[in-house]
């Protein structure tokens, strides 16, 4: 036994209940710890659990009010506006409406005393047609000269979908009167020859297809268009490899030719029609005389009206596209002066006769030249110029009275054609009475077919084929019809427009136009 164990033991001896006590005394002193573990195991944990939900409440206010302190404040101040009066367009009558012919009946009816000039067939024998004749709105800007050369506004966009719905309705166009003109493009369609060019006769060709590409370019038509594409692609593939011809038609079929081309380049930008533009046109720049007329196959001193408004328009046309050949202002500038001198030959108010040779004036007071000279000087930018003031009125009152399909004047398509441009630029009352009245003639005389038949006399000894007559006939009454969209009316004369400034365009692989 130990010392230690005999110790206890005498401990105990002398008191029997020690031992009792010491053990309760442990046990006591067990049970508090167990409770002070116990105390420490649950107050610990809870406490912690309330200090973080705290702080995590804490630092949820501080998170909220710095982005509260931080997010901008944003006060918007309402501008006040100045009330602004539009005015009101003038309203606009609207065309009657026609009722729809299936087969029209077209009967030219002749009248004792009608005014006949055999001088009006002089440029339209068997080789020689004398053939008539492309947001808000736009449309291929018209030119003036200046000493400044040309000055401002923008191109084509008046031929866009919308832009050409726009016009319409603000210009007085029809339902009625477009739809016989879509129909007239399906038709055109139909008759356009395997190889892309229109017409019969080899001397004609290049007129009648210059004819139909202004047509549909008029409408916004291009190769890449969906009814239209491929038939206009082929046309202006045509035009663009076709030998240069001043001697067939008397030079017409050249100068409409070019007035296509220049068109065809400035709604489409591809290359080679740029090329074959400048090439055709250089023809046109040389032939014009010092004065400032044309004559058949551009040469020799005649003066000719009828054959120089073609070219007049072709002049118009490449410059609004864009070309910038040394000669072409010069050109422009030569037209202007000699078309305001023509305008007014003598007191008679009898302006703008058909021809001049040698100081002999013929076709005096025609209709036809009349509407040809002052559009012209319209396009050109001139079309507030006092010398055809008298030739306008006369146009809105004389010319008016014969617009008649039943009781045709002589060239009354050709002269319906430039007249309606003529009206349509000079605006106002005329132009609404104007355009009531070709409207519901155009609508109701159009084949079922869709083409339209040259009504009356005039023109005609150059074609040889019915075809060929039909495809003139419908393609200047098509034309008539784009009037709305084709060329704003303006007051002042129109510049180049930068969108004249091409970028060559690349479409699809196989296109004969990119060869």
């Amino acid at each position: 036994m130990s010392e230690c164990q005999d110790i206890e033991e005498e401990f105990y001896l002398e008191d029997p209940n020690a031992k009792r006590i010491i053990e309760n005394s442990l046990l006591e002193i067990q049970a508090e710890y167990k409770r002070k573990r116990l105390f420490e195991s649950l107050v610990g944990p809870c406490l912690s659990t309330v200090f973080h939900v705290a702080l995590i409440a804490i630092l949820a206010i501080a998170i909220s009010d710095k982005y509260k302190h931080e997010s901008p404040e944003i006060v918007i101040d309402a501008l006040e506006v100045e009330d602004i009066q539009i005015e009101e367009p003038p309203a606009i009558e609207e065309p009657e409406e026609v009722a729809s012919v299936d087969d029209p009946v077209i009967t030219t009816v002749k009248v004792d005393n009608v005014e006949t000039n055999d001088d009006a067939l002089e440029d339209v024998d068997d080789e020689a047609p004398s053939t008539a004749d492309d947001s808000t709105v736009d449309a291929i800007s018209d030119v003036t000269v200046s000493p400044s050369a040309f000055a401002s506004p923008s191109v084509l966009g008046g031929r866009s979908s919308a832009g050409r719905a726009s016009a319409v309705s603000r210009f007085g166009g029809s339902k009625k009167g477009q739809d016989v003109l879509l129909k007239s493009l399906y038709w055109l369609q139909k008759v356009q020859n395997p190889d892309g060019s229109w017409g019969g006769q080899r001397s004609i060709k290049q007129g009648l297809t210059g004819l139909a590409i202004l047509t549909y370019l008029a409408y916004g038509e291009t190769p890449f268009s969906r009814a239209f594409g491929q038939t206009v692609r082929k046309g202006m593939d045509w035009l663009v490899k076709s030998d240069i011809d001043v001697e067939s038609s008397h030079g017409y079929s050249h100068a409409i030719k070019t007035y296509a081309l220049a068109e065809a380049y400035a709604m489409t930008g591809i290359e080679p029609l740029q090329n074959a533009m400048n090439k055709n046109l250089i023809v046109i720049i040389k032939g014009i005389q010092n004065g400032g007329s044309f004559n058949y196959h551009y040469e020799g001193p005649r003066e000719d009206l009828s054959f120089a408004g073609w070219n007049y328009q072709a002049l118009k046309a490449a410059y609004a596209a864009g070309c910038d050949h040394p000669g072409l202002l010069r050109a422009i500038e030569k037209s202007i002066k000699w078309l305001k001198k023509t305008a007014k030959t003598d007191n008679s108010g009898n302006g703008f006769p058909y021809s001049k040779v040698d100081g002999l004036i013929k076709g005096k007071g025609k209709a036809s030249m009349r509407a040809i000279g002052v559009l012209c000087l319209q396009l050109l930018g001139e079309g507030k110029t006092p010398e055809i003031k008298d030739e306008i009125a006369t146009i809105s009152t004389k010319d008016f009275e014969k617009l008649s399909w039943e009781n045709p004047p002589l060239e009354s398509l050709y002269t319906w054609y430039y007249a309606t441009q003529c009206m349509f630029q000079h605006g106002g009352e005329d132009w609404q009475k104007w355009n009531k009245k070709f409207q519901s003639v155009l609508v109701k005389n159009q084949n079922s077919e869709g083409y339209w038949d040259y009504p009356g006399k005039g023109h005609m000894r150059a074609f040889k084929g019915i075809k060929d007559e039909r495809i003139y006939g419908t393609t200047l009454c098509a034309l008539m019809l784009t009037v709305y969209y084709r060329y704003l009316p303006s007051a002042k004369g129109l510049s180049r427009p930068e969108s004249a400034k091409k970028t060559i365009v690349e479409i699809d692989e196989g296109i004969d136009l990119l060869e």
